[in-house]
């Protein structure tokens, strides 16, 4: 899959964002070596001067490449740079897939939650530190088999704004990239973060929905 983001004007940028987030979502499966995650929770960080100058963007020259892996002090990223404008999708969240899960467990068996516990994980199912064995890792496109590939298609992607950030590095008007909804899950019933922050941004992002709905969604309630 190519990363490629629409460096138009803010706008073409943020749609970049939702249509990747969703293919990664449904189509991608994240292979380590004999296991399989699912993603369920990633952030964007773009910095293309004069177009989407965010702060929050760490503009390593890992960045500037498109599809590679990044990883940093702060977790793992898939990186979806132009050779001049920076990018990496921060993975927040994966759930390991597991045929001998149920269908109303989404075929998930385990939830790894927050940017640090995904690369640990992920290097926990590497080889051996002397190991000849050859690690696989890689994201796999099932688009073809979504069925086979035990992924169930969500009914909700939600856009909400990104973990951990600090306000007072955002000097742009209304500190819009502070306060971008960046942040893309899916499933809110799981153990996701920020879960209050997530329901009130569902409800701003389908208004049609009620607020019993959206909590009967999340398993308790939150609006």
């Amino acid at each position: 899959m190519y990363l490629e983001i629409n460096f138009k004007n803010e706008e073409t940028v943020v749609d970049s964002f939702r249509r990747i987030a969703k293919t990664l979502f449904s189509d991608y499966v994240l292979i380590v070596n004999e296991t399989r995650y699912r993603l369920l929770d990633l952030e964007f960080y773009c910095y293309a001067e004069n177009q989407f100058e965010d702060p929050y963007a760490h503009k390593h020259n890992h960045q500037l490449t498109n599809g590679k892996w990044y990883s940093h002090g702060s977790g793992l990223d898939i990186t979806f740079g132009n050779g001049i404008d920076h990018g990496g999708i921060l993975i927040r969240a994966i759930a390991e897939i597991d045929k001998a899960a149920s269908k109303e467990n989404l075929f998930l068996k385990k939830e790894v939650h927050g940017p640090l516990n995904v690369k640990t994980e992920i290097l926990s199912n590497l080889n051996g530190a002397f190991s000849e064995a050859l690690n696989t890792f890689y994201l796999a496109d099932i688009s073809k088999d979504k069925q086979g590939a035990l992924m169930i298609e969500p009914n909700y992607v939600i856009e909400t704004s990104r973990i951990g950030l600090n306000g007072k590095n955002d000097l742009s008007e209304n500190q819009k990239f502070y306060k971008g909804n960046f942040r893309y899950v899916i499933f809110p019933h799981l153990k996701l973060k920020n879960k209050t922050q997530l329901a009130i941004d569902m409800k701003r992002q389908f208004e049609e929905m009620s607020n019993e709905e959206i909590n009967k969604i999340f398993g308790s309630k939150f609006l």
